[in-house]
């Protein structure tokens, strides 16, 4: 499978996350750099420092909402890949790529943003060290050499740290992330103590002149862009070495913490004003216009109150929450992009892993492209990095709408809320940043649209070329998705090309202002002139306007028309290949026909002799005299006439199974009579062979229950068969079955099969359930290599698991954990120990055996004799129906109808009796005793008005018991 095909040596991400290890994660994903230069440049401006400290608060809240649906998902599908993982088994493969598409450029531009972080901090705590040498300007960025290898040097130790393996990166990770948390709650402290955090600092607590509850909803709306990456530990969760049970209070622990260390910083900021400043409102109002430690108030108070001492903590803070930004994103991107190659998103190179077991491929890739961004400047890193709430609001509408309809479908009234709920905010959240001026925000720069638009694309392209190449056909079952991406790229196109004509207008009338006041400095300029002259101006503007908007319509149309070509070109590819699925299915069924008649008439063809062969040694056995030689021989002859039957049986139910017709009949049983039954059966074998055969059910609480006993007995006895037939003489076999608890009233029942014998390769362990698997290096092996496929299969269908552990030379354990209904002792014993007639007397009853051949005739009638039963016969279905309209109410008690048969067939034959006139002739019970043994044929004798069905070979036990359920 894809998942083998990754890396020659490491299939699967190791274990070695801890509850700590995720924690460190989680909040050093969601608190980054941003946290100390933010609440100067943005938070409190919007809501002050109270107002700041209540908005991350509730938005805190907020995201721990939403982390109860990633909680709820994470258990359900245990795998990694976050939300691409849960959109893809609810929603399908479509929409999962969708919410991975955009989720994957968050986790890359909080890596560049926080890669040039350091650079950018520097010009204002260090100014001039890094503003030296070659330098050029990038869209009004000053983009200076040494700052950016400076910064690529950076994300190349953290992508370092995260090749070094998970243990060494998890530890990184927490340690950086205690120093973040310390340093800033140490800080905090300290101005606390030394009397500079108090209410009278904070004051005024909000903006004046502005609603409150509107201030502290703009910094929940900020929520999002503040705690995006807590979800991170989501894509790893592979890799934890704990219950997925606790992540919930993982998610609780670091949103608090980021709630805190937000609101602290926050309170910092304003805590220490610059000299000759009276409140933080002129503070914060004029921060353009200070430099140096000034310019940063987080690190301003520190430093003017707690001195170096103050400087080296949040020194310290946010260089690791630098640091933990980098390699817990890293870490993120990296697990998504190998989930996404394991399902053939990507090329499978890409998530290739390490001797480490790390996907280092994964790493290198987005670590080498990182470490070019920061010579872009940090003007066009910050275009990318403002959308990065877009992005992550779609991923967790995407995650609650799968927590609300998986919820919905288990009736989980709770989570169906939470899900619900956290849909409409992230939906909420996603256009109040997307549309300007809605609510007020401030719009989006117009480059940061042209990047969702080409992003958009970019995510066109890589689907088409997914679909070209998905040959499990996994994708392009959902318009649905593709209509939401092409709705986006016209939507964002369309206010992409509003934000550019404001700009292209607003910079018009600046420049129109400018020349008319520098016209009236003129003194020399006479009216008429100064008028004229205005509207030359003016008309040069207009041309210049009308010129720029048209330029940037005909881009808006090209980016419109190469959606539209890349749409087509996908539907067409999509059409195609629905027409090619569609003759494939005609195909199939086609074949599927041919293979059902071949097997069913094979089934009957080889089933008649085989009947003769398992009824005459049935027969046989009660010879008395007999020499032991013919003893053992008639043993042999009986368990190799079973084994056959064993392989029919599972030809045919593969072939039940691979069209989906197999289905299960539940009835009322003793789980530990059916383990006892095992053990009889398979003692004397065991015996013969020199092996030990354990069997224990003493753990089972609940022994009655409703379940398929016929074919858990099947699996049973495959496993058993498996076990006897690979374990050398002086080997152990052991049978246990323990009940593991009940849930909603059903018992989990783990039954183990464990021997002693050859054991398995790993090649072969992993391939043991797959059809046809058989080990090819022991040509004693015989069999279809169908029996543990079929196993599976049963178990799967009744809801279970199966699971193999062997090593080669040392023996196999197979185990099961299935749950099954379970049923009061006392109610079982009442409706199963009705008195029944006496056994051993059956000489009232007389059966008509309708059969046509002479030899199943022969055998069918010394079994029913040797019970007792007077038998009359008939040899096909027209002399049957001629002997009962002839015959007496009460002469037949009983009908054992043969399907194929000359002139007229066992189902023709039970609807004409049951169609007669007389009630006591047209009533009675018909059994099918048939080589026809699909459940097709089960099926069909019960529409034709029979009884029951026998499947031949006859197996005595089974016949006596379909008898016993219709006379008594």
């Amino acid at each position: 499978m894809i998942r083998d095909n990754i890396t020659e040596n490491k299939t699967e991400l190791k274990k070695h996350l801890t509850p700590v290890g995720a924690w460190a994660l989680a909040f050093g994903c969601s608190v980054g750099w941003g946290a100390f230069v933010m609440p100067g440049t943005t938070f409190i401006p919007l809501a002050g420092p109270v107002g700041t400290a209540l908005g991350m608060l509730i938005g805190g809240l907020v995201m721990l909402l939403i982390g109860v649906n990633f909680h709820y998902m994470m258990n359900k599908y245990p795998d990694d890949g976050g939300t691409y993982s849960f959109s893809k088994n609810v929603f399908g493969y479509d929409q999962g790529f969708l919410g991975a598409w955009f989720l994957l450029l968050v986790y890359m531009a909080i890596v560049w943003a926080n890669g040039t972080a350091i650079p950018i901090i520097f010009r204002n705590l260090f100014p001039g060290v890094l503003e030296t040498g070659p330098s050029y300007n990038i869209a009004g960025f000053e983009v200076y050499v040494y700052e950016s290898l400076l910064s690529a040097a950076i994300i190349a130790a953290a992508g370092f740290v995260c090749l070094m393996g998970g243990r060494t990166s998890s530890a990184v990770q927490s340690i950086m992330a205690f120093v973040l948390l310390g340093g800033i709650v140490i800080t905090a402290g300290l101005l606390f103590v030394d009397g500079h955090m108090d209410v009278t600092t904070f004051e005024p607590a909000f903006v004046p002149g502005k609603s409150k509850a509107f201030q502290i909803f703009q910094i929940v709306a900020l929520a999002p862009w503040a705690y995006v990456g807590f979800e991170s530990i989501s894509h790893s969760t592979e890799e934890f070495k704990f219950s997925q049970k606790k992540t919930l209070r993982i998610f609780f622990s670091a949103i608090v913490a980021g709630a805190a260390a937000y609101s602290l910083l926050a309170l910092i900021a304003v805590s220490v004003l610059p000299q000759g400043v009276s409140n933080w409102t002129s503070y914060i109002d004029n921060l353009q216009d200070y430099s140096g430690l000034a310019g940063l108030p987080t690190f301003h108070a520190a430093t003017m109150i707690l001195g170096n001492k103050g400087f080296m903590l949040l020194g310290f803070a946010v260089v690791a929450g630098i640091l933990t930004g980098l390699i817990g994103n890293l870490i993120a991107a990296s697990r998504l992009i190998y989930v996404m190659a394991k399902d053939g998103l990507f090329p499978l190179w890409v998530g290739r892993l390490n001797n480490r077991s790390v996907p280092y491929k994964a790493i290198l890739c987005i670590t080498a492209v990182s470490m070019i961004i920061p010579f872009f400047g940090r003007t066009a890193i910050s275009w990318i990095v403002d959308i990065n709430t877009i992005g992550a609001t779609v991923a967790y509408a995407y995650t609650s709408l799968a927590a609300y309809k998986c919820a919905r479908d288990n009736d989980d009234v709770t989570v169906k809320i939470t899900g619900l709920i956290g849909f409409i905010i992230s939906m909420v959240f996603t256009l109040y940043f997307l549309i300007p001026n809605l609510w007020t925000v401030e719009a989006l720069p117009q480059q940061s649209y042209l990047i969702i638009i080409l992003w958009s694309i970019a995510g066109f392209v890589v689907f088409y070329f997914i679909l070209k190449n998905d040959k499990e056909k996994n994708f392009g079952h959902s318009t649905l998705s593709l209509l939401a991406l092409l709705f986006l790229v016209f939507f964002i196109s369309m206010l992409w090309f509003r934000e550019a004509s404001n700009d292209t207008a607003e910079n018009a009338l600046n420049d129109l202002n400018e020349y008319h006041f520098s016209q009236h400095e003129d003194d020399n300029l006479e009216i008429d002139d100064e008028i004229r002259e205005v509207n030359d101006f003016i008309d040069v503007k207009v041309k210049e306007v009308n010129n720029s908007l048209q330029i940037k319509s005909m881009i808006q149309m090209a980016v419109i028309m190469l959606a539209l070509y890349v749409m087509f070109s996908v539907y067409r590819t999509m059409h195609d290949r629905e027409r090619d699925m569609e003759r494939q299915k005609i195909i199939a069924e086609e074949n599927s026909k041919a293979k059902s008649v071949f097997l069913s008439n094979m089934s009957h063809d080889l089933r008649t002799p085989l009947n003769a062969i398992i009824g005459y040694t049935e027969l046989t056995k009660d010879v008395k005299g007999m020499p032991p030689e013919a003893v053992d021989n008639l043993g042999k002859i009986e368990y190799s006439g079973k084994h056959l039957l064993s392989l029919i049986n599972d030809i045919l139910d593969m072939g039940r199974i691979e069209s989906g017709k197999m289905n299960l009949e539940i009835e009322e049983a003793d789980i530990t009579a059916l383990i006892r039954q095992v053990k009889v059966i398979f003692m004397p074998q065991m015996k013969a062979k020199n092996l030990t055969f354990e069997v224990s059910t003493d753990d089972v609480q609940n022994k009655y229950v409703k379940c398929d006993a016929n074919r858990l007995d099947r699996v049973l006895l495959n496993l058993i068969s498996n076990a006897f037939k690979f374990t050398p003489e002086g080997g152990t076999i052991t049978l246990t079955v323990q009940q593991r608890g009940t849930v909603a009233g059903k018992g989990i029942y783990e039954i183990r099969v464990q021997d002693t014998g050859m054991g398995m390769s790993p090649e072969f362990a992993r391939t043991v359930f797959e059809a046809y698997s058989r080990e090819k290096t022991d040509d004693r092996i015989q069999g279809t290599g169908l029996g543990m496929a079929i196993t599976k299969s049963i178990i799967e269908l009744m809801d279970g698991k199966i699971r193999v552990e062997s090593e080669k030379g040392k023996g196999s354990l197979f185990i099961i954990n299935i749950p099954f209904e379970v049923i009061a002792d006392e109610d079982y014993c009442k409706k199963h120990n009705v008195a029944k007639q006496d056994a051993d007397d059956y000489s009232k009853y007389t059966v008509l055996l309708v059969e046509d051949q002479a030899i199943n005739k022969e055998i069918a009638t010394r079994l029913l004799k040797k019970y007792g039963f007077k038998v009359d016969a008939a040899d096909n279905g027209q002399i049957a129906i001629d002997k009962i309209t002839s015959s007496a109410p009460g002469t037949y008690d009983l009908i054992l109808m043969d399907i194929q048969m000359p002139v007229m067939d066992g189902y023709t034959a039970s609807r004409a009796i049951r169609k007669l006139d007389d009630p006591g002739i047209n009533s009675i019970p018909i059994i099918a005793m048939s080589a026809n043994a699909f459940e097709e044929d089960v099926r069909n004798a019960k529409e034709s008005g029979m009884n029951g069905h026998i499947a031949k070979p006859i197996e005595v036990s089974r016949m006596m018991d379909a008898i016993r359920d219709v006379l008594c």
